[in-house]
């Protein structure tokens, strides 16, 4: 159960106990113990603050693939849930941990993994849930992956600014597996509702079908480019940089995922705020909408005199 729904329950329930309060009216014992009752619920309802976030997520399905609340094709089920558990991984890394590149393994695995913890009743529901590790900061940073990508799914679905605008906090590896989300959701002929926290979206048959038609027209387009310029800084800690090139607006990106800390370190070392030759990957994204977005991988950075 999210905080949204938890929040929505206890309401519920208070309402209810007014109602029998009113009812009982002075009764010595009833009354009593209806405005205790009532006392707290209003107390747990205060624990759940607006705006909260959790590191669970519940996506309820309806549609073709689900038979009421009795269950959901398992075959479905299966498919949808890998890129979904991917895009959140994606997410994950490229916000928390860097050196996530366009392929290969994905940094912080193991605190953005999801285990299945419960099939709520509704439609039907799949419960996804943050598996435990020792990690400190792990469940707030995926609280926060979790949002940004429902987020991102409820934006897909509306428009084609809301998407573009979204996407420019998400990396381009996040669309590929946004995509194939949505397309089980659409070819499946299914509606989806996720909650996730206070964040809660609905999203018709219909709605799930225009999404990944707009997703799928989303072009990435990947070139190997070669700027001179100064390097303003390396953060290993984040996996980022910083470049001015020669008469043209600063960049910024990450570092490609095949560079190793100690390469990094004597890229650091070599070139900082020094004139040099940047080998970057330039991915850009072109919208439906005609809006462009580009990011950058920096892959080395060598002498200007160096051949």
């Amino acid at each position: 159960m999210s905080t949204r729904t938890h929040r929505d329950f206890l309401r519920t329930q208070l309402l209810e106990v007014q109602r029998l309060k009113a009812l009982a009216g002075d009764h010595p014992i009833m009354s009593v113990s209806y405005r205790e009752r009532e006392t707290e619920i209003r107390g747990q309802i205060e624990t759940l603050p607006l705006g909260q976030k959790e590191a669970k997520v519940v996506l309820f399905f309806s549609g073709e693939p689900v038979q009421g609340s009795q269950g959901i094709d398992a075959l479905f089920a299966g498919k949808v849930l890998e890129p979904f558990q991917t895009m959140v991984r994606t997410q994950y890394a490229d916000r928390w941990r860097g050196m996530l590149g366009s392929r290969g393994r994905i940094a912080g695995e193991s605190q953005s993994r999801l285990l299945l913890t419960a099939l709520p009743r509704g439609s039907f529901g799949l419960e996804l849930t943050r598996s435990d590790d020792d990690e400190l900061f792990a469940e707030d940073q995926l609280a926060d992956t979790l949002a940004d990508v429902a987020r991102l799914i409820d934006a897909s679905a509306k428009s084609d600014e809301d998407f573009a605008a979204t996407l420019d906090g998400a990396p381009p590896r996040v669309v590929q597996n946004l995509k194939g989300f949505l397309e089980i959701v659409s070819k499946g002929k299914a509606g989806l509702q996720l909650e996730s926290g206070d964040l809660r979206f609905i999203l018709s048959p219909a709605q799930a079908l225009e999404a990944f038609s707009r997703v799928s027209s989303t072009i990435t387009v990947e070139a190997e480019v070669s700027l001179t310029g100064v390097c303003k800084g390396i953060l290993l800690e984040s996996w980022k940089f910083d470049f001015v090139p020669d008469d043209a607006e600063p960049i910024s990106g990450r570092l490609d995922d095949d560079l190793t800390e100690d390469e990094a370190t004597v890229l650091t070392k070599q070139y900082f705020n020094e004139h040099c030759r940047a080998a970057l990957t330039k991915t850009t994204i072109s919208f439906k909408n005609g809006r462009t977005r580009s990011t950058y991988r920096l892959k080395s950075l060598s002498s200007l005199s160096a051949p």
